[in-house]
């Protein structure tokens, strides 16, 4: 018996990262960097497997408002081979491939997959998702199951359909009452150019610490926070992603089923008191505590939305004001490279670039013996060098931290 089509409906947070595709190119992307050749048609079979049994990666938008979905469309994404590039895998330099953007709004795909044969002899595969559609953990279930399929494995398979929205609505009960403040207004890591901010883009770059170092989270935010600090003093605070996966829910959706948490960092913090305030957090179930007027979002037209945003970006971006705190962190946990290897290619890392919003993202992924940490930010803080001085002291300080912990 054939199953039924799958539908998943498009939750608030979804639509507004629609919002945000318009304004920046809001995806998940992330990049298997290896030794071997890779043929972009079996590749392109082995994608075709594993979006037969995870039709969320096929899905179209269809519908308007609140009653937008996500429809299988019956469409795997496409894999695209391309010629030799000049390109290190360190940052957007080289890459201009990487600024292509998906486009659900006008009938696209959510998800792509770029086979790029580089100069240094690597060879990188950039998965490319739609984060309206996708998550950091979904999309790492959507590459496994790739991996796999390439490997001749049994997959795993998802046809959840449950969303954020639905796991918040399952705690309400045990979710705090709102704050009666609002959020503290952050200061940023690093200081943006005076001028120059119309054209709105973004630099990434990555760094490979070469050891395992423990409780990076809240380390990585303590090095930011001292950093941004020794600029000028205030407030900071990150938002840190929780995933509702084993958490919150059983099932193992792709899309988006990540709460949201805000980390704060006094000048007087510990790795120590950090942990417990996420732990204490968690346990008050905060990360299901839905955004005010979060559900509105369903109901304003994404162009009025983006209309809205657009005059805003300049003071939301560049300022210290209470929308957006310090920056991101993300952990994506503990990772093997073998998990990415097949006949053929020999993995030596996975490592995501970080979503182009806010004014800081961070995203690492540890290794047994190594950790790959990407950072990305708006050009205008890296007009000087900013954020390149701030990844070169990064790296250097828990390169030495490893050598102790």
């Amino acid at each position: 018996m054939k199953s039924p089509r799958y539908v998943r409906r498009v939750s608030a947070l979804e639509r507004y990262s629609l919002v945000l595709n318009e304004v920046y190119r809001y995806h998940v992307d992330g990049i298997i960097e290896g030794a071997g050749t890779v043929d972009p048609a079996a590749l392109q079979r082995a994608v075709d497997q594993a979006a037969e049994a995870n039709p969320a990666i096929r899905v179209r938008l269809r519908g308007f408002l609140g009653f937008s979905k996500w429809v299988d469309s019956g469409i795997a994404p496409q894999v695209r081979g391309l010629p030799l590039a000049d390109w290190d895998g360190n940052s957007e330099q080289g890459a201009p491939f990487l600024q292509q953007r998906l486009d659900a709004l006008r009938g696209g795909p959510v998800a792509d997959v770029l086979v790029v044969p580089c100069r240094d002899g690597r060879t990188r595969l950039v998965f490319r998702t739609l984060h309206a559609a996708i998550d950091g953990r979904g999309f790492l279930h959507w590459v496994n199951e790739v991996c796999k399929a390439m490997r001749g494995e049994p997959l795993q398979g998802s046809s959840s359909s449950i969303t954020d929205l639905d796991v918040q609505a399952q705690h309400k009960d045990q979710v705090p009452e709102e704050p009666k403040t609002a959020p503290v207004s952050c200061i940023p890591v690093l200081a943006p150019a005076e001028s120059g901010r119309e054209t709105l883009s973004y630099v990434w770059r990555r760094a490979v610490i070469g050891n395992n170092v423990s409780q990076l989270l809240p380390k990585t935010a303590l090095f930011l926070a001292d950093w941004a600090r020794r600029r000028e003093p205030g407030e900071v605070g990150f938002t840190i992603p929780v995933d509702y996966r084993g958490l919150r829910t059983d099932e193992m959706g792709i899309g988006n089923l990540t709460g949201y948490l805000r980390l704060n960092v006094p000048a007087d913090s510990t790795p120590r008191t950090l942990v417990q305030q996420l732990n204490q957090r968690l346990r008050a179930f905060a990360d299901c505590r839905q955004f005010p007027g979060v559900r509105v979002l369903l109901w304003l037209p994404i162009w009025f939305m983006v209309r809205q945003l657009r005059p805003k970006i300049d003071t939301v971006l560049y300022t210290v004001n209470p929308g957006l705190p310090t920056g991101g962190v993300v952990s994506m946990g503990n990772m093997r490279a073998e998990t990415y290897s097949f006949p053929g290619f020999e993995a030596a890392m996975i490592y995501g670039i970080p979503g182009a919003v806010g004014k800081l993202n961070t995203v690492f992924l540890n290794y047994p013996d190594f950790t790959v940490i990407s950072f990305s930010a708006p050009a205008a803080y890296n007009h000087r060098g900013q954020l390149d001085e701030l990844v070169a002291a990064y790296q250097q300080h828990f390169t030495k931290a490893g050598l102790t912990t």
